[in-house]
């Protein structure tokens, strides 16, 4: 497991309850569903993940919740924008920089806003949304209290699993392999000067000091913080990490297996098989996928590294994309319109990629279209992105492929 993972162990349970809470209309917007997250179907799989990315199940709980209020929204006839989904948090935590986040926590993010509600639609959309304006008192209902139902739900479900959360824990802590690596993390924090028996206990012991301290003590133990996370963070690479891999072979597996029809059940379907991506269509190391639902000629353009740009008029590019599917030229009115470009494994080229959906012609359509946009690297989504894309109108998004 990764000092990624390692960091993630640390946000988990504080992401989750952010992004369920986030509906602060000022602060809404529909940004990726996954943002650069493991789709959690994939879970059923490959068990390891529960270790990897241990906030895979809170990612489950988090579509499912936002999914209940879009379905909401759609039946009031608004297009849901949020809740606010913050892309790579945890690429932005350093333990030497931001320690355990006690004293030092990490900055607020930039929350990149798009396509807000404005002017006459705001009072109808905070209504269905909230079940009354902000500025009225009272309990607030409406597609909100659908969203709070179905938490409520999805948390009841894992706190009902055969196997619960608690015994993985405790079948984690007592593995001889975890315990052999603990046992290998103390002599390494023990050679740094440090005398904690576990990474919990030194968490603990610096949040007990830090709420007695106060100025200057306090500036002190901030800066002890850091350095005390940096060196911890480098011993659990070289001690922890490796242990936990090893655990996860035999204890997630067992968790999975044990509580397989429930969490084939719990974690909501993957975004290409409810988007019923047909199994013809070209992948590989990326795969952008344009679907709608009427007669108008929407058109997929993907621009690589490079600059090439691969569309209708020049379906491949250099560095080995292609299109593969084209939907509604000269107004064909397709049953199950899809457009979809891709670049066959190995053949992707590192850097960014730029897409865009553009309203191409009418066909004697003037209505808004709505939308769905897949975007998947390494087999993996990475994005899932539905709009409203009004005539003669264009939508740009990007990503990055490492």
């Amino acid at each position: 497991m990764s000092r990624r993972a390692q960091a993630l162990i640390w946000l988990a349970t504080t992401v989750l309850v952010a992004l369920v809470a986030v509906w602060v209309y000022d602060r809404a917007t529909r940004v990726p569903d996954y943002a650069g997250r493991t789709e959690p179907a994939r879970l059923l799989d490959d068990p390891g993940l529960l270790f990897e990315e241990p906030g895979i199940l809170g990612s489950a709980v988090e579509i499912r919740v936002t999914e209940a209020v879009r379905s909401c929204m759609d039946q009031a006839g608004y297009d849901y924008r949020g809740p606010v989904q913050i892309a790579g948090l945890d690429d932005g935590y350093d333990p030497a920089v931001n320690g355990y986040g006690i004293a030092a926590p990490l900055e607020p993010p930039t929350v990149r806003l798009e396509n807000p509600v404005r002017g006459s639609e705001r009072p109808g959309y905070e209504e269905a949304l909230y079940g009354a304006g902000l500025d009225d008192a009272g309990t607030p209902g409406g597609c909100a209290a659908v969203g709070a139902a179905e938490l409520d739900r999805a948390v009841a479900e894992l706190v009902a699993l055969p196997y619960s959360i608690e015994e993985l824990e405790d079948a984690s802590r007592s593995h001889p392999a975890y315990r052999d690596g603990l046992e290998e993390w103390v002599e390494c924090m023990a050679a740094k000067g440090y005398s904690a028996d576990s990474p919990e206990a030194l968490v603990v012991d610096l949040t007990r000091r830090l709420a007695e301290s106060r100025g200057d003590q306090a500036r002190a133990l901030a800066e002890e913080e850091r350095r005390t996370a940096a060196d911890d963070f480098a011993c659990r690479e070289r001690t922890i990490e490796p242990a936990l891999r090893e655990v996860a072979d035999d204890v997630a597996t067992e968790f999975v297996e044990a509580n397989r029809e429930q969490l084939e059940a719990f974690i909501p379907e993957p975004a290409g098989g409810g988007a019923g991506l047909p199994p013809d269509l070209g992948g590989g190391d990326v795969q952008v996928t344009l679907l709608w639902d009427s007669g108008v000629d929407l058109d997929l353009h993907v621009i690589d590294p490079a600059g090439d740009e691969i569309y209708y008029q020049v379906k491949t590019s250099d560095s080995g994309g292609r299109l593969d599917r084209d939907a509604n030229g000269e107004c064909e009115d397709e049953a199950d319109p899809i457009e979809n470009i891709y670049w066959p494994t190995g053949a992707a080229p590192s850097g960014e990629y730029r897409v865009r959906v553009e309203w191409y012609w009418w066909c004697g359509i003037d209505d808004p279209q709505r939308f769905e946009l897949v975007i998947q690297v390494d087999g993996r989504v990475v994005d899932r992105i539905t709009r409203t894309l009004e005539p003669d109108a264009v939508f740009e998004t990007e990503f990055t492929v490492r």
